[in-house]
């Protein structure tokens, strides 16, 4: 064997010994394999700043429609107006874009798969609203899934100073822990529908609660105070299964109830943010007022970069 056919071995100096150059590989073709051998990035990727744009889309039922006070809400059916917090918030924000979807009545099939039907018609799922590069989602759903004013439909009172008693109720109890059981999958499965529309948003699913305390207000809110109390306890129920959805679905939960306490439908009108059973806005009963909605809008924001 010749020495050029030996293996690379150390030198008598110590240090590595160097195959050797070819006749005919100049020493610029040598540099220019070893450069094509180091690690490589196109400079526009590696110096690439993010895009610090906002492009929001909000989905879901009327708690996102904002509160009625004109009759032009009314023209797609859905009672979309200019104070629901989705559009305080892309205000806040200044977001390049901002599209709401949110439809009064909405349940979470009506976001991913089912259309809505309104007093002037049809409106297509609203997960269509959603892009690969929307950056911003807020959902609020869950409410007509399970109808919960149906649920705490037994606690009221025909008379204030009456006790219905709801709390002691067993078939009351078992109505409300079999919606919710059935909530949360329909919950994650459109958590799951809008990530894989749009992945690279943040998606927040605002909680529900807030508009009972811990006392009734009758005919506002025609409890017992023992009943009303049982009643935010259910809401306590609700916002954990949605909060285990968001987490499920890499999505943050928003907790409008824990920031609304003191701010339910039987505080003065200063700082009240929803209204009860028997309104004394211009806001749909069981519904966040114009106060509810800049209060709601806060909290989205808050959390956001």
């Amino acid at each position: 064997m010749s020495d050029d056919e030996k293996p690379a071995g150390p030198a008598r100096s110590g240090r590595p010994r160097s195959g050797p150059v070819k006749p005919g590989l100049s020493p610029a073709l040598v540099a220019c394999t070893v450069a094509l051998a180091l690690p490589w990035s196109h400079p526009a990727v590696a110096d690439a700043a993010p895009d610090p744009a906002v492009r929001y889309v909000a989905l879901g039922d009327s708690r996102a429609t904002g509160s009625p006070q004109d009759l032009l809400s009314i023209r797609d059916g859905c009672f979309r107006t200019s104070d629901a917090y989705p559009q305080i918030v892309a205000d806040t924000l200044s977001a390049e874009s901002y599209v709401s979807r949110a439809c009064a009545g909405a349940k979470t099939e009506n976001i991913t798969t089912t259309p809505q039907f309104t007093v002037t018609g049809p409106q297509p799922p609203q997960i269509g609203a959603l892009r690969p590069d929307t950056t911003l989602v807020t959902v609020s759903i869950g409410g007509n899934d399970i109808a919960w004013s149906s649920l705490v439909e037994p606690c009221y009172t025909p008379a204030p100073g009456f006790d219905a008693k709801c709390r002691s109720d067993a078939t009351t109890a078992r109505r409300m822990t079999d919606a919710l059981a059935a909530l949360g999958p329909k919950v994650s499965a459109t958590l799951a529908a809008i990530a894989a529309k749009s992945p690279a948003a943040t998606v927040l699913l605002v909680g529900h609660g807030g508009i009972f305390g811990d006392r009734g207000c009758w005919p506002y809110v025609p409890t017992s105070d023992a009943d009303a109390a049982f009643v935010v306890q259910f809401f306590v129920r609700m916002n954990a299964v949605l909060a285990d959805a968001a987490r499920a679905n890499g999505a943050r939960f928003v907790d409008v109830a824990a920031a609304a306490v003191g701010h339910d439908a039987c505080a003065g009108p200063v700082r009240r943010w929803f209204e009860g059973l028997v309104p004394r806005s211009f806001t749909m009963p069981l519904h966040p007022t114009h106060e509810g909605h800049r209060a709601m809008a806060s909290l989205v924001v808050a959390p956001l970069p």
